[in-house]
């Protein structure tokens, strides 16, 4: 059997199996390959050299000639190329149907998402882009996620193997040539102390390299330390002198008798930048939070708790009106003392239509200087953003996310910032986050609201009233803040009349407007859009009776409505819909005793929805 004939039926069997997973495969260090998120075991030596031999050379065809050379040497067995379809077909069953033959030899084909070596090549490419464009700052950004992801020596249990070994020294190459012009930004870019890092460390391993020993000397030079920077010149004269039997080049001479005349070293040239070219001025964020509120009430041990919460990320769950941005903004100004480089409230709806997250990150990123027009590809952006922020301390508040990979992608790579989250789901998908739920004012929270509203004496005097109202109403800070609002300009109505009238009204919605804040507005933007995922649960809802349920009242009636009962009711907890209402008991709950609960006006509005008028 031919290997074409033996190829093409080891495929067509293996079409109905062999699928193209998920996957992400690293050369840039030791190999290693995650399919689905989870590493991948590949133990037999042969395999794991076919494979880094196919992934080196990604997306190109490796005659098989080759390959049986690489794996055997000069003496392969007689069944040389049956073993090599024997070892693809293995492969195949990891990496999928991206191994194909073609007729004279095989090739892998991967993009950029899926091997880190093709990622590495294109943010180097972008970030030298933008060194050509004259903006530096967004250049280092690029070119540092790409040096950042080099790891180790790569493919270093290979490097006897040609095919390996050939490859991995051009693309170290092509490394270290991205590495100087990143190094050279960051000097030019007045960060010389953060440079010295790495520098130390590659100038050691590659000490031939007169780039690599320039950059270090001008950072040297310029953090004060110009002995070091003369001592190492001498170690690399000596270095050449020894190993090659040539002097150093002229270029890191007069580098050398610059800083030995105290002159200091020039400002650095890189290729391809022009000579007015200089980093743009990157503003600060500043702290751009919206007003406090003065008459804030309640939720003391939330706001200690995220106060002390030594977490980086920090989510505040709630239904619509608990005052989840109220509380995130009235902390986030006593937290922003702590973040000297801004602090910002960023909307993450327009309209009640989500944003993208490279949305956010362009607004954000031009808005302190940096010129990202020219940065088309979504994964660039993310990368510019997480470079920009890792060197800063900033407080975010990312108010009303939709879900949790708007978030995600916002969020900075390191812990030196700060972010608050609010959202009306519990975006359970969120992982190594603090969580802060919301629910109800207390009633003696709801007394003190109403009472800086309306005045303690009136509240006091008609007490019973009020607490009428509360029942009626919910203890939602909207709520009480609309309530106050409106009592606060009709002096003359008693409490009581007040209310009598919302228990009798039927549109007891329309009673919750405030200039131009309405509640009905709120839940119609909220609820009422026929594409929201909860709209058949939360109509179901508005024909019981609540806004308390049983938990079998609840399962019978939303059976259906978006799938099983049970899994529906989880939904809606998830949503923030749905809450379970607090037991003052210490009994064992059980389930047939189970309750939830969700707002009295929320169960209005649902009823209102479908036509039904409950009392």
């Amino acid at each position: 059997m031919t290997e074409v004939a033996a190829q093409t039926r080891t495929k067509e069997s293996a079409m109905g199996d062999v699928s193209s997973p998920r996957l992400h495969c690293s050369i840039l260090g030791s190999l290693e390959v995650r399919v689905a998120g989870r590493r991948a075991v590949i133990g037999a030596p042969k395999q794991r050299l076919l494979l880094a031999i196919l992934l080196c050379h990604a997306n190109a065809v490796i005659p098989s000639d080759q390959l049986i050379d690489s794996l055997w040497g000069e003496t392969p067995p007689r069944t040389a190329r049956k073993n090599l379809q024997v070892y693809m077909s293995a492969l195949r069953k990891i990496v999928g149907d991206r191994i194909s033959f073609q007729g004279w030899g095989y090739r892998i084909s991967a993009d950029r998402e899926e091997l880190d070596l093709l990622r590495f090549l294109e943010l180097g490419r972008s970030g030298r882009a933008a060194v050509r464009s004259g903006d530096l700052a967004t250049a280092a950004a690029l070119l540092g996620d790409a040096v950042r992801m080099w790891r180790e020596r790569p493919l270093e249990e290979f490097c006897h193997v040609p095919l390996v070994a050939a490859e991995v020294g051009r693309f170290t190459e092509l490394f270290l040539s991205i590495y100087e012009d990143w190094v050279e930004l960051e000097i030019e870019l007045g960060r010389h102390v953060e440079a010295l890092g790495s520098l130390d460390v590659v100038a050691a391993r590659f000490p031939a390299r007169e780039r690599v020993a320039a950059a270090r000397m001008t950072a040297l030079s310029r953090c004060g330390r110009a002995a070091e920077a003369l001592a190492h010149f001498e170690g690399l004269r000596r270095h050449l002198a020894a190993e090659m039997g040539i002097d150093p080049s002229p270029v890191i001479r007069q580098l050398y008798q610059a800083i030995l005349r105290g002159d200091g070293p020039p400002p650095a040239r890189l290729p391809g930048l022009a000579a007015v070219a200089r980093p743009r001025s990157v503003r600060a964020l500043a702290n751009r939070l919206p007003r406090d509120i003065d008459d804030f009430v309640g939720r003391e041990t939330e706001v200690h708790h995220i106060l002390d919460e030594p977490a980086p990320v920090t989510v505040i769950t709630g239904g619509l009106g608990t005052g989840k941005t109220a509380l995130a903004v009235h902390v986030a100004h006593m937290l922003a003392p702590r973040y000297p480089d801004g602090a910002v409230v960023i909307p993450l709806r327009r309209h009640g239509v989500p944003r993208t997250a490279a949305d956010v990150q362009r607004e954000i990123l031009e808005d302190v200087g940096l010129e990202v027009a020219g940065v088309r590809e979504d994964d660039v952006l993310a990368s510019v953003w997480r470079s920009w922020l890792a060197d800063r301390k900033v407080l975010l508040v990312l108010d009303d996310s939709p879900d949790e990979s708007s978030v995600r992608m916002l969020l900075p790579g390191t812990t030196s910032s700060r972010v608050l989250v609010t959202s009306r789901s519990r975006l359970s998908g969120l992982e190594s986050v603090a969580r802060i739920g919301l629910e109800d004012l207390s009633t003696s929270e709801g007394v003190e609201f109403l009472s800086r509203s309306i005045g303690r004496d009136r509240v006091a005097g008609d007490l019973p009233a009020v607490l009428r109202i509360f029942r009626r109403c919910g203890l939602s800070p909207l709520v009480l803040r609309l309530l106050g609002c409106r009592l606060a300009g009709l002096r003359h109505l008693p409490l009581g009349l007040l209310a009598d009238r919302l228990e009798r009204i039927e549109n007891v919605l329309d009673e919750f407007v405030a200039g131009d804040v309405s509640l009905r507005r709120r839940f119609e933007e909220s609820y009422a859009h026929p594409s929201w995922p909860h709209r058949a649960a939360f109509l179901a809802l508005g024909a019981l009776d609540g806004p308390v349920f049983g938990h079998e009242e609840l399962v019978a009636a939303l059976d259906g409505t978006e799938g099983p009962g049970e899994r529906v009711i989880e939904s809606l907890l998830e949503a923030g819909i749905l809450s379970i209402p607090q037991i003052e008991t210490d009994a064992e709950v059980v389930a047939h005793s189970l309750s939830y609960a969700m707002s009295p006006l929320a169960h209005r509005f649902a009823a209102e929805l479908r036509g039904d008028r409950p009392h």
